[in-house]
């Protein structure tokens, strides 16, 4: 799987839209509020129209980019909320876009509505100046004090601003290092808490209304002890698991499988779920998180499996470990199994290494009551892993499972969906699970889409590669 957490769920179902919904009130919660203090039309002219504009999005930038900061933390309850961490991870990128679009906004609104009347009141809005003296702002009775302290809160607002918008374009726009990305995820806590002086501590709506300016700050508190529980407190209060890795061995097509043991504690999984590892204590190995699919089974009494294909740096590596190499893992994770769904005509395609969780649903599925199609599609033949085990389930569970291989080389075209019409007959009234590269998945959404699979029975696994 990916070395970057950009693991992805997507579907549409009602209860994946209950996040969603959630989300959009407690951004309009603000924007009421702010609302009910005016007095007057608030875009009754150019002027206001663009000063109002640049007082909504503030507010509205704000708030979410502390529930991104939130979307972050892993934690079980935004997991069952947006149905699974993957989709999680969908709106922390989506609603971090949105915040540094709201963001720039603010300060954009603010100097043109100044620009109509005065361009250098809305030059000097963007530039600091006026910070001195220093002692003015730690002073009241001081003449200079509300002066200084309000440029000294635009500034530092400005500073974050720019901060953030550094750090979210680097985040959702441009492919890093894993160790850099991490690291730019790291400082928004800074960026952020620079921002929330600005928002304490400046002259406006905010500040001239109690129950919007708590409603941010109350805000301000959550998104700061969301980033001091991810990147501070994570060690200590989010449960970890330690494993120790018994063999490492090379599938071929630059595939490995790591087999794991716990050491204490009981892991629980679920076919199909997903779990973060770092390696402890492994020379030329940094402790970083990474999110690998299971390809084991629980219920078949085996030990942990991670089946992992080299697509960087440090997971090129993994071949190299040695056992006795001691593994910390958090999770499991993920929603994308056929247990969740009650439709049990299902047609499974993996794509290339996406046949990982796949394996470990052949292993849990029953022998009958499912009508199951598992589509595995590769390049070459000698990209096919386990395939021993696939045919010989198969086999046990001929009334449930149809393993079907697809080697595209020696295929007229590509995957497609006339093609798993051509071998398990009308599409209508079922199931698609799709887990493979991203381009493959897209065709496949479409087509179907196109053939009137409706996309509540589309479930598909998604990972960028870095």
């Amino acid at each position: 799987m990916s070395s970057k957490p950009t693991h992805m769920t997507i579907g549409l179902r009602t209860e994946r839209l209950f996040g969603w919904g959630v989300i959009i009130v407690l951004t309009l919660i603000p924007v009421v509020l702010w609302w009910r203090l005016q007095s007057t039309n608030p875009f009754g002219s150019p002027s206001l129209l663009l000063e109002s504009g640049g007082l909504i999005t503030g507010i509205v930038g704000v708030v979410l980019y502390s529930i991104s900061l939130v979307l972050m933390t892993r934690l079980r309850l935004l997991e069952n909320v947006f149905g699974g961490l993957n989709r999680v991870y969908i709106a922390h990128h989506i609603v971090g876009g949105l915040s540094l679009i709201f963001s720039l906004l603010h300060p954009l609104g603010l100097a043109l509505s100044m620009a109509l009347s005065s361009m250098k009141a809305a030059a000097l809005l963007l530039l600091p100046h006026d910070l001195l003296p220093i002692a003015a702002l730690f002073d009241q009775s001081n003449q200079y004090h509300v002066l200084v302290l309000q440029q000294w809160a635009t500034t530092l607002g400005i500073v974050g601003l720019w901060l953030m918008v550094g750090l979210l374009i680097i985040t959702i726009f441009i492919k890093l290092p894993y160790r850099i990305w991490l690291i730019s995820h790291k400082l928004m806590g800074a960026v952020f808490l620079l921002i929330g002086l600005h928002i304490v501590y400046i002259q406006s709506d905010t500040s001239d209304d109690p129950w919007l300016k708590w409603y941010l700050v109350a805000w301000l508190i959550i998104g700061l002890l969301a980033f001091v529980y991810k990147t501070i407190m994570g060690q200590i209060v989010i449960r970890k698991y330690r494993f120790v890795i018994n063999n490492v061995v090379d599938l071929g097509g630059g595939i490995v499988r790591l087999y794991l043991s716990p050491t204490k504690k009981v892991f629980n999984y679920r076919p199909g779920q997903f779990v973060f590892m770092r390696l402890l204590h492994v020379s030329g190995m940094s402790r970083e998180w990474h999110p690998y699919s299971i390809s084991s089974c629980q219920s078949a009494g085996e030990g942990l499996e991670l089946s992992i294909k080299a697509l960087g740096d440090y997971t090129a590596k993994l071949a190299m470990v040695q056992p006795g190499a001691i593994a910390e893992l958090e999770g499991a994770y993920g929603k994308f199994t056929y247990t969740n769904y009650a439709n049990r005509d299902q047609v499974w395609v993996a794509g290339g290494i996406g046949i990982t969780p796949f394996l470990s649903m052949v292993k849990e599925l029953p022998a009958t009551g499912y009508r199951v199609y598992l589509f595995y599609s590769v390049k070459t033949r000698s990209e096919v892993i386990d395939w021993q085990l696939l045919y010989g389930t198969m086999l046990a569970k001929n009334n449930s499972l149809r393993v079907i291989p697809f080697i595209a080389d020696e295929q007229p075209a590509l995957m497609s969906v006339d093609y798993i019409e051509q071998v398990c007959g009308d599409i209508t009234g079922r199931d698609f699970y799709l887990c493979g590269p991203p381009p493959m998945m897209s065709a496949l959404k479409r087509q179907l889409k196109t053939r009137g699979i409706s996309s509540t029975s589309i479930h598909s696994e998604e990972f960028s590669m870095s």
